[in-house]
């Protein structure tokens, strides 16, 4: 074989190979038709290396023009499937562009098949030596003007992969704008070396095919990566759970499991070592059978409690051994959850004290190993399932990572605060009225912090409730408090390694301040009821609507604390002050609730679409989004409807609503007054200088600061905090 031919068969033999795992995979995983796309690319990309060999090695102009049609195919099907994989596996690209592309390829394919659209008129074989000294075919016409047709695919799939790699690039999504800045640049130099030899200033063969190779490497390798990292957390749940039924399987403790419906579903060996029985009797037998018939009244009321969560005291029961004897057991429940938190059954220790019943000092030595050994099973059950849930945000995450969309300046402005602050190791407050995105803010600083392989721990401080708040922040000991029957971790021991996001901090309990700022100082607290000191390295990011100035001088918030957490403020413009990125959000939105509710929506109307820029938006993002939900579940004909006309004329003047004239039309003086003032709010103060309210506006800052004497608004000072 030839260097030439050694090389296709190799790029052959790689894809291929790809293809196929690529499609296996889409079998198991949840980005089934991922999967899938990039599989068929892979094969495409295989059978454009067998066609390639094929038409070099050509002995006839007749039959290399026989090859052409079929590698006309696979390049088509490679381009057609690798921009909709880069669209499903994004939700960046544009659709105009990416049926441009996919329509371009398919007509070439078509047209190559019918009428070939390399050359026009007769064409000639030559051959051509490689400057290893290899002879190949070459043939040459006439140029084909239909040739531009599938020369336009392919520079349009180069442009998909560069206009993503520039949006996931300002979205702050660093690795995937890296993947397809790589892969654009690859295919950059080959589709030039197709250009060259079309030219004649490049002997063939050309580095297209290779450089798809070159992509579907790159691309895979990150899914591999993916993969390896989803099987470790897997793991890391798996050995927790091996590590649980270990320990019940070698406890000197009589443990059985039982269904909703009461029958045996395991057993540990000291259990059947005591009573005397083989697993295979027990299993699948009502437990109520192994119970002395004057007990099984106690045993049938401490099951129902574990089943409905309430706190069971400990059962003291006689078990019916195999030989006809008994045996005097102490048990205590626990309840087991399925993945939605409903009972799916219980789990029973018991200790076998029909020894101990001479003393009392015996049997209280034996209920106390009794309990230490519940409470270190509740304990590794507890983290059991926090790791799972843990595991189960992450690969949520993974799969569909929410994203901050818009580019209007105001966000550009959040964004690039974002990239500043995201790999340092400061405390973060994020200021915004409700609705507007605090918390995708706070969860794209993790995902770009060293922390983002740790958890994510969000707290919403409005909803914990007074009494609750220290322990579920710090967690609480057995018997704390009344109903605390067993120690639970809080919150900042969950975050451990990671960050933790305190939503709504200007309505935390000003009694649990001071532990937080010790927290923050130090990085040290005590559970509630426990006087151990324990440790933890959590980040924490803040957010408020409140002006946390304000309630420091009203005594409703702690000024050392205000300042512990004010290192890094970051100001999130209200949807009113970004109406640019309006369009963007509808359209995400609308195709987002259609694939959920499984609506077809074919277009938004541009009335509806100016209705909508026209709102004020009291409820900012969170009521655009509830809007697009009920407008995609009312709307028939595949065209989006508003549910609701939405009345943009009352809202043009809040301040008068407020002052009790809402009937009154607002002067010319008094909008640009409140819209001044809610843009110099929202920069924090900032007048001039990237992101200042002058910058948002666009005029020039002095022009700005006489607009603000004019009208009477108060001088704020300029700096990064800005007035709260």
């Amino acid at each position: 074989m030839t260097p030439l031919s050694i090389a296709y068969v190799a790029t052959a033999t790689i894809c291929l190979l790809a293809g196929v795992r690529h499609l296996l995979l889409a079998v198991w995983v949840e980005n089934r038709a991922e999967q899938i796309l990039l599989g068929i690319a892979c094969l495409g990309v295989a059978g454009d290396s067998v066609f390639g060999s094929r038409s070099y090695s050509s002995s006839s102009a007749e039959e290399f023009l026989s090859w052409m049609p079929w590698t006309a195919l696979c390049v088509a099907t490679s381009i057609v499937c690798l921009s909709w994989y880069v669209a499903l596996r994004t939700g960046i690209v544009r659709r105009g562009l990416l049926w441009a592309v996919s329509t371009a390829a398919v007509a070439a394919t078509i047209l190559d098949f019918s009428v070939g659209i390399a050359y026009r008129g007769p064409v000639e074989l030559s051959r051509s030596i490689l400057p290893w000294g290899e002879p190949i075919a070459q043939l040459s016409g006439a140029f084909n003007v239909l040739r531009i047709v599938g020369d336009l695919a392919m520079i349009g799939f180069l442009l998909i992969l560069w206009d993503t790699t520039m949006r996931a690039g300002r979205a702050g999504r660093r690795r995937q704008a890296r993947l397809l800045g790589f892969s654009a640049s690859v295919y950059g130099v080959g589709l030039l070396t197709i250009i060259a030899v079309d030219l004649g200033s490049l002997s063939p063969p050309s580095l297209h095919t290779f450089s798809f190779l070159v992509i579907i490497g790159a691309v895979s390798w990150e899914e591999s990566q993916e993969l390896v990292r989803t099987a470790r957390l897997s793991r890391k749940v798996i050995a927790g759970e091996r590590r649980f039924r270990q320990l019940v399987r070698e406890v000197q403790l009589l443990a059985v499991r039982t269904d909703t419906s009461g029958r045996i579903t395991e057993v540990n060996p000291h259990f059947t070592q005591v009573l005397g029985y083989a697993p295979d009797e027990l299993i699948g037998t009502e437990y109520r059978r192994l119970v002395r018939s004057e007990d099984q009244v106690e045993r049938q009321e401490a099951l129902l409690g574990a089943l409905s969560g309430d706190a069971v005291p400990e059962a003291h029961l006689e078990l019916l051994t195999k030989d006809g004897g008994t045996r005097d057991v102490l048990w205590r429940n626990v309840q087991l959850q399925d993945e939605s938190g409903a009972a799916e059954g219980v789990l029973s220790f018991g200790a076998d004290v029909t020894e101990l019943q001479a003393t009392m000092a015996e049997r209280d030595r034996a209920l106390a190993n009794l309990e230490r050994s519940v409470r270190e099973l509740e304990e590794l059950k507890d983290r059991l399932e926090e790791e799972n849930l843990l595991l189960m945000e992450e690969v949520g995450q993974h799969q569909s990572s929410p994203e901050i969309r818009g580019s209007s300046p105001a966000m550009l402005y959040v964004l690039d605060k974002i990239d500043q602050v995201a790999e340092e190791e400061v405390t973060v407050l994020i200021q915004g009225e409700t609705g507007v995105g605090k918390e995708l803010v706070a969860r794209s600083i993790h995902r770009a912090s060293r922390r983002s392989n740790g958890p994510f721990v969000a707290v919403n401080c409005a909803t914990i409730p007074l009494s609750l708040a220290d322990s579920d922040l710090f967690g609480h000991e057995k018997g704390a408090f009344t109903g605390a029957e067993q120690a639970r971790r809080g919150r900042f021991e969950s975050a451990d390694g990671g960050t933790l996001f305190l939503d709504e901090i200007g309505d935390l309990p000003l009694e649990v301040q001071p532990k937080l700022l010790r927290v923050l100082q130090e990085g040290e607290f005590e559970r509630v009821g426990g006087d151990r000191v324990r440790s933890v390295d959590v980040r924490l990011i803040a957010a408020t609507n409140h002006r946390l100035r304000a309630e420091v001088e009203a005594g409703r918030f702690r000024q050392d604390l205000y300042y512990r957490l004010e290192v890094f403020p970051i100001s999130v413009p209200p949807l009113r002050q970004r109406k640019g990125d309006i369009p963007q959000l509808v359209e995400h939105f609308t195709r987002h609730f259609a694939q959920v509710h499984k609506r077809r929506i074919d277009g938004i109307p541009i009335d509806l679409m100016r209705q909508l820029e026209s709102y004020r938006w009291p409820g900012n993002v969170r009521e655009l989004m509830n809007i697009i939900e009920r407008s995609v579940l009312l709307s028939q004909d595949g065209v989006l409807k508003l549910p609701e006309t939405l009345a943009a004329s009352d809202e043009r003047s809040p301040r008068l609503a407020e002052a009790g004239n809402p009937g009154l039309i607002a002067t010319l003086e008094e909008v640009e007054r409140s819209h001044i003032e809610d843009v110099v709010a929202a920069c924090d103060g900032q007048i001039s200088g990237r992101g200042g309210a002058a910058q948002i506006l666009g005029i020039h800052p002095n022009t700005l600061r006489s607009r603000m004497k004019k009208l009477g608004i108060g001088p704020r000072p300029e700096n990064n905090s800005g007035p709260l």
